[in-house]
């Protein structure tokens, strides 16, 4: 018997590890293409891949139906930190200069927090939730959705009409008049004012008259108090430091005006402020505006009930805003103080508020154990970064130009060192990152679910619906249309096309794939509804078949659509990327494909009642392991880079520095007039 039972164990963890290995190679093949592809947009394709992945390896029966909504969420959560600077963070571990290589790794491990607690909060807390709170999550984001389209058209009008007065919209951007610390502002902004009219319809209208009061009411007193101080000279006095700070180093603004001959003021014009640029271009309507806004928020405070899941949504919101102005913004001393990579974005200090709040909300609302998972996901992310850029580090300083004088080890280590490192180490992140969402959902499959699962209260076919077209539809069309841009630049595809027979049907390529993807939508939506009148005959029967399907469809969609990208100016270089990430594609379809059923898997095979009998959380050991992540990237990893680079720049970074009078943010300030760095 003890025989069987030391069997038994072996295959489980075996099982684990491979069910680990599945979820980190997802996550990986996610993050070697999120590059490509940028920002918030790319950074949801790994989370959903990782999210299904560990969905299908370790979830209990009763996850298995939510398979989608755990793929749409995971795509959510992992766009936050797609809006996050990080290249400058990285080049200071690259710089030689201690006190910035420090500051370097201590950047990383914050970034990689708070990318992977956000991904790991939003697929734990889609484990832990009861199916009514799930269900209730999606009208009020889709109600942020719509806005965010109809906010879409706006800025690309908005982009037209500043080009007149701007040379060039990509390197000038910090002319723009919503240009606030390269931030994402006004995407926040219009989310909570979308939750606000939500609001007011959640509840019927009741208190529409109280809005419009206190909201109009608000505006005029800001008014009136922006009158009061200009009239009586206070205004002046109050827009001096610290409250108004502008984004440069003092000395180096006082040499500048007197090499130029100017007065301080006439260069201060020309910089950036730690507020929007309106400010300051309709200095005459900040008053009002800014009163509307707090009449809004008193409004909020007092009528507002914020049902139907919008409670969540809104504490993110105010969380952002929070975090941001407390900290780049107030505490930004001139360029400086709590920015972290200036004069880059400071969305990491709204991500920082957003956690916080998403945090909070979940402890309120019962979800300690979500929490928990989340922020052990989010602490592994940390460590994953800080870590993976130690070792390409490692790995550069064979044959590294600027260690060795030596032309024969130069030139054996030349084509290594012209490898894609960069890509080496997105690829490496994204492994450990799903290390991190499998322990985060191994943790929570070994306790009994919080709630008993009922099939009345779990979301509605409809919302599965929605669920899937997000992610094969949504998802993949807001990454895959920037292909063409891509395509047309490189003269692949031409700008405009006309309809063979119908000469006048002139379209640009832009145009014709969005008409594609509409026919396509529109079938794969149609083909979901019917399925729910009759089944399709080609769609499997049982949760698990149809999860493996979903994953391995969006998989291979992303593979092949970062294929397209790479193909019309794929080089040698490329193999390192595109080549890996097609050979664990193919890894991770074999495993899924060869997944032993629920009732044949000793690791998921399980009575829940044998499970884990403790609920609780253990704060405090989640305190050590913060400690001890803290301790291995301040002090550990620059010791390592410091011993094996000394003070030597390790290259293959631009060099630059947080620190000393040649840190970026005191030599290159941004100036409205001159190219953003």
């Amino acid at each position: 018997m003890a025989f069987i039972q030391s069997i038994h164990k072996v295959e489980v963890n075996v099982q684990t590890i491979r069910a680990a290995l599945l979820v980190g190679l997802s996550l990986s093949i996610g993050w070697g293409v999120r590059g490509n592809f940028g920002h918030e947009y790319g950074a949801m394709l790994p989370g959903a891949l990782a999210a299904l992945a560990g969905v299908l390896v370790l979830g209990r029966r009763e996850w298995l139906p939510r398979m989608a909504y755990f793929g749409f969420c995971g795509a959510l959560g992992w766009a936050f930190g797609g809006s996050i600077s990080y290249m400058q963070v990285i080049s200071y571990t690259h710089s030689g200069h201690l006190p910035s290589v420090i500051y370097g790794y201590g950047g990383l491990l914050v970034i990689g927090f708070l990318w992977a607690a956000m991904g790991g909060l939003a697929v734990t807390l889609t484990a832990e939730a009861s199916g009514r709170r799930l269900s209730t999550l999606f009208r009020p984001l889709m109600w942020i959705v719509t806005v965010w389209i109809g906010l879409h058209f706006v800025l690309i009008w908005l982009a037209q009409f500043e080009a007149r007065y701007i040379d060039d919209r990509t390197w000038q951007r910090q002319a723009s008049g919503l240009y606030w610390m390269d931030s994402d502002w006004i995407q926040v902004l219009t989310a909570g004012l979308a939750l606000v009219a939500f609001e007011l319809y959640d509840s019927r209208f009741r208190h529409w008259s109280k809005w419009l009061l206190l909201a109009g009411g608000g505006a005029l007193a800001g008014w009136l108090v922006q009158m009061l101080l200009t009239a009586t000279g206070v205004l002046p006095r109050l827009l001096v430091w610290p409250l108004v700070q502008y984004q440069a180093d003092a000395a180096l603004i006082a040499r500048l005006a007197e090499e130029r001959g100017q007065a301080i003021e006439q260069i201060h014009a020309d910089l950036l402020t730690n507020w929007p640029n309106w400010f300051s271009l309709f200095p005459q309507h900040v008053g009002w505006v800014i009163g509307l806004l707090i009449g809004v928020v008193i409004y909020c405070l007092r009528f507002g009930r914020f049902r139907s899941g919008s409670g969540l949504l809104m504490s993110m919101v105010v969380g952002w805003y929070i975090g941001f102005v407390l900290m780049p913004v107030l505490l930004g001393f001139g360029g400086a103080g709590l920015r972290m990579t200036p004069p880059r974005g400071d969305n990491w200090a709204g991500i920082v508020g957003v956690v916080v709040a998403t945090v909070w909300w979940m402890l309120r609302h019962g979800y300690s154990r979500a929490a928990y998972a989340g922020l052990l996901c989010g602490l592994v992310g940390g460590l994953g970064f800080a870590g993976a850029t130690l070792l390409k580090l490692l790995m550069l300083a064979l044959g590294n130009p600027n260690l060795t004088s030596d032309p024969t080890v130069i030139e054996r280590w030349r084509f290594w060192q012209h490898s894609n490192w960069h890509s080496f180490l997105e690829q490496s992140y994204g492994l450990i990152n799903g290390l991190g969402l499998f322990l985060a959902l191994y943790w929570l499959r070994n306790r009994p679910p919080r709630f008993a699962r009922d099939s009345r209260t779990e979301p509605s076919l409809w919302r599965h619906i929605i669920a899937i077209a997000g992610l094969l539809f949504g998802v993949i069309f807001l990454n895959m249309q920037k292909n063409v841009q891509t395509w047309v630049e490189l003269k692949a595809v031409p700008e405009s096309l006309r309809l063979p027979g119908f000469e006048n049907i002139n379209l640009s390529a832009y145009s014709w794939f969005c008409l594609g993807f509409l026919a396509l939508t529109c079938c794969g939506i149609g083909l979901l509804r019917s399925h729910l009148r009759r089944p399709l005959d080609w769609m499997p029967t049982h949760w698990l078949g149809r999860g493996q399907l979903l994953y391995l469809v969006f998989l291979w969609i992303v593979v092949v659509m970062n294929f397209e990208r790479a193909l019309v100016r794929f080089s040698e270089g490329r193999l390192l990327t595109e080549g890996t990430i097609f050979l664990n594609a193919i890894l991770v379809t074999w495993m899924v494909s060869r997944w032993p059923p629920a009732a044949n898997d000793p690791s998921r095979a399980r009575n829940i009642a044998a499970l884990h009998p403790n609920q609780s959380v253990n704060w405090l050991k989640m305190t050590g392991l913060a400690t001890a992540v803290l301790a291995m990237c301040l002090l550990v990893m620059p010791a390592i880079t410091r011993q094996v680079y000394g003070a030597t720049f390790a290259g293959h970074a631009n060099q630059q520095k947080r620190f000393g009078s040649d840190a970026l943010w005191r030599t290159t300030p941004i100036f409205k007039s001159k190219r953003h760095s």
